[in-house]
């Protein structure tokens, strides 16, 4: 113990501390931290931000041990409705954290874990907050389950306004869930920060009495500092590091590069995730030749940061809680025409970048090119249908209007999809007519020209749709998610169409056993949450879940090959994509 004392001065808190190596580190971890010895005055003292953070290290550093009430034996709950063992599991540990992570796979029933924390928390005031497709899927839940209240939902967009207009007089829920917390994973982001607020006063208002609970369908996140901001909002400071960069540097060896504007920036050379990396460079022991240093060997910080995070986070996978069937994966591999392959060489070699190249790429496999057609006329923003403008040479007089040539008007386009022939029309008519007996179908595409037009195929073989993309929601039916699950009787085929992205998370798709990518995007993680969809509690497993690839151009393989990678598409070059029409 090193004797310290403690000043509060607004936003900062100020130790002063006889000199100890030790001691400075720890404050330099810290949030915020300062050294004011090149002050005007100078002063010799060191400063923290005066922040929930830094409270929780500070009491650990004294010996209060904060990490206490994390320690303690999990209650066990009897339940009325039917839960497996690790929904009891996870309901428990939410009761007795309180403040905590529950990371459990897409499909393990999380939402019904929830419902049961809610109405023994003694409490109604409660919000959920989800995606748009995630808020849809909870409403049906809580009508399944015959839940006791419904909880305050919105979407992570609609609490950031809340938080923005937040008065300092208004009182904070005594509970949230903060559903596919995965969305608030970037500080910087909006709706992290105002995820982080509402936790905050949740703490301030009801301390240990509120619930701040965050559920990830992402156990194993693609990066693993994707747990450094969803642990800070749970409880900040649980974790040591005061930012995520510190936290990354924990995890990995970043080291600076020179950038082409002359500075510098951090770059990740590797993740710390293996003994036999070196920990000055990273590389492994078998290769660790030609180096200006001696192997040294690392700690796996990787693995031990599922130690670290014990207590505050619950994981839970799928292949540990339910006894599913193994996800059957086919490929259709549907032979291009050779216009539409002289086609696409020609959009390899007038491609300017390699994801404009791939962009056109995909519209072209899915059998449609978007375009730009005139559409009327809009009000000349610049001189604001004035038809002139001050001249900046001289402000005294005008000249007419370069931005509408002097009409007040220009222009307007509106962006329209082209039909073009494409093997995957065929092919997805087949698989419709292959499900008429199940009645239930679900497709994800990439466009919402993609999305369009598999709309209108499945309408021509008498399907009724349920559409979700990033135009919203689009269905005759009052309640969608109901009608798709369970009213066979009155609606007996019916087709989910999505973008992945849009419809890909937090929605119970299990009617259907088939999941048909017509295309996909560059996102890995959509593609993982979407995938899930029908492979979760509630499926036939006699039917099984088969996820169904339609591969037309090249370009289809190559975009699906580097997503089961999760690498960026942005790392290919445009020698790499012209090679694969060779």
């Amino acid at each position: 113990m090193v004797p310290a004392s403690l000043l509060y001065e607004d936003d900062r808190i100020f130790i002063k501390f006889p000199y100890n190596k030790s001691l400075i580190a720890e404050i330099k971890n810290m949030d915020r931290p300062r050294w004011h010895g090149f002050d005007t005055p100078p002063r010799k003292i060191w400063s923290i931000a005066n922040s929930p953070h830094n409270a929780f290290q500070l009491k650990y550093l004294q010996g209060l041990n904060p990490y206490a009430s994390y320690d303690i034996k999990i209650i066990e709950h009897m339940y009325d409705r039917p839960l497996y063992l690790h929904q009891q599991e996870m309901s428990d540990f939410v009761l007795t954290s309180r403040h905590c992570v529950v990371a459990g796979e897409m499909g393990v029933g999380k939402s019904l874990s929830a419902i049961e924390v809610m109405e023994r928390s003694g409490t109604t005031n409660w919000w959920w907050i989800a995606p748009r497709s995630g808020i849809r899927a909870v409403d049906l839940e809580l009508k399944i389950w015959k839940s006791k209240f419904h909880p305050q939902m919105m979407t992570y967009a609609g609490l950031t306004k809340e938080m923005r207009n937040w008065t300092d007089d208004r009182k904070a829920p005594q509970g949230v869930i903060f559903d596919e917390s995965s969305k608030i994973k970037n500080p910087t982001a909006q709706r992290s920060q105002a995820a982080m607020a509402l936790a905050n006063g949740i703490r301030s208002d009801w301390g240990h009495d509120g619930y701040i609970i965050l559920m990830s369908g992402s156990p194993a996140p693609r990066s693993p500092v994707d747990w450094f901001w969803q642990c800070e909002v749970a409880c900040p400071g649980f974790l040591k590091e005061g930012t995520q960069a510190k936290f990354k540097q924990r995890l990995g060896i970043v080291v600076d590069h020179e950038s082409i504007t002359g500075g510098v920036y951090p770059h990740l050379e590797t993740w710390l995730d293996d003994e036999r990396k070196c920990a000055i460079c990273g590389e492994l022991e078998v290769n660790h030749f030609d180096t200006d240093h001696d192997f040294e060997s690392s700690k796996n910080e990787v693995s031990y940061l599922y130690e670290r995070m014990k207590g505050l986070v619950l994981v839970k996978l799928k292949k540990d809680c339910l006894d599913l069937p193994d996800k059957q994966y086919k490929i259709i591999k549907l032979e291009p025409s050779q216009k539409i392959i002289n086609v696409a060489k020609s959009i390899v070699s007038t491609a300017s970048t390699v994801i404009s190249g791939i962009t056109l790429l995909r519209e072209l496999s899915d059998g449609f090119q978007y375009s730009e057609e005139e559409n009327g006329t809009v009000t000349c923003p610049v001189c604001h249908g004035k038809k002139i403008v001050s001249d900046p040479l001289d402000p005294d007089s005008t000249i007419k209007c370069d931005g509408c040539g002097g009409l007040g008007v220009k222009k307007k386009y509106k962006r329209v999809a082209n039909q073009v022939e494409t093997p995957k029309e065929d092919a997805l008519r087949d698989i419709l007519d292959a499900h008429v007996d199940i009645g239930r179908l679900v497709i994800f595409a990439g466009f919402t020209g993609s999305i369009d037009r598999c709309v209108s195929i499945c309408e021509d073989q008498q399907w009724e749709t349920i559409q979700v993309d990033g135009r919203g929601w689009n269905s005759t039916f009052k309640e969608p998610l109901e009608v798709f699950q369970k009213d066979f009787e009155n609606h007996p085929r019916v087709v989910f169409i999505g973008q992945p992205g849009a419809g890909g998370m937090g929605l119970t798709l299990t009617a259907s056993p088939t999941i048909v990518y017509y295309s996909n995007d560059f996102n890995a993680e959509s593609r993982i949450q979407s995938e899930d969809r029908i492979h979760r509690i509630g499926m036939d497993n006699n039917r099984g879940a088969t996820i169904i690839d339609l591969v037309h151009l090249a370009t289809d393989q190559l975009i699906l090959d580097n997503l089961k990678k999760k690498r960026k598409l942005q790392s290919l070059s445009l020698g790499e994509l012209q090679r694969v029409f060779e």
